[in-house]
């Protein structure tokens, strides 16, 4: 079975994550400028949303949002500054997923839900649909997913202004790169432990 059919929080970690990531340290690493990184990066993304709106008929929010983060990174690093002010710009792109996030938490669809909802297939859909509707328990769970993720990634790009200005640029590029791949990586485990939990609590159709 895919993961895709089996774990919907898993394939949402891996294509609409990990991939947009993986494109843009790997050119990193490779040598190529940010600018290309970043772009290779949203576009990754943004092919994601396209496959999953032609595939299920559906607007994948989670690969927008990091789409959007990678955006603001692009038109950031097009910003000419101070060697302070392009470290800390990091911090503009994980401040506003953290926001979108946050606030998507006082509507009646969580970013985490409709992300987990689009990596989903027909049948649990539905079930998620049907739960949405009539279990206010499993809903908070998502919206609770998603506060957890937006404080998260606000409080890391709380953490990198003063690091920015306290340590050396050379030790903040490569500490920076960490930090944000140790946030991320965090909460993808407990996403995925947080939400097998909730399926088997309300008994997800598989």
């Amino acid at each position: 079975m895919t993961a895709r059919g089996k774990n919907p929080t898993l394939s949402l970690l891996l294509w609409d994550v990990a991939l947009p990531l993986a494109a843009y340290y790997g050119l990193r690493l490779a040598g190529q400028n940010e600018q290309i990184s970043l772009l290779a990066g949203a576009v990754v993304a943004a092919a994601r949303i396209a496959w999953v709106a032609v595939r299920d008929r559906s607007f994948d929010g989670f690969a927008a949002l990091l789409a959007g983060v990678l955006g603001v990174g692009l038109v950031l690093s097009l910003v000419t500054g101070d060697a302070k002010f392009l470290l800390l710009k990091e911090s503009f792109g994980t401040a506003t997923a953290a926001i979108v996030l946050l606030l998507s938490c006082f509507s009646r669809t969580p970013m985490v839900l409709v992300a987990v909802r689009a990596g989903s297939n027909a049948a649990k859909r539905a079930e998620i649909d049907r739960l949405g509707d009539e279990v206010p328990g499993f809903r908070r769970a998502f919206t609770r997913m998603s506060a957890v993720w937006g404080i998260a990634l606000l409080l890391e790009a709380v953490v990198r202004v003063p690091l920015v200005y306290t340590l050396s640029a050379d030790v903040m590029n490569a500490l920076s790169v960490i930090l944000l791949l140790a946030v991320i990586g965090g909460l993808s485990l407990w996403s995925v432990r947080y939400a097998e939990k909730i399926q088997k609590k309300h008994a997800v159709a598989p």
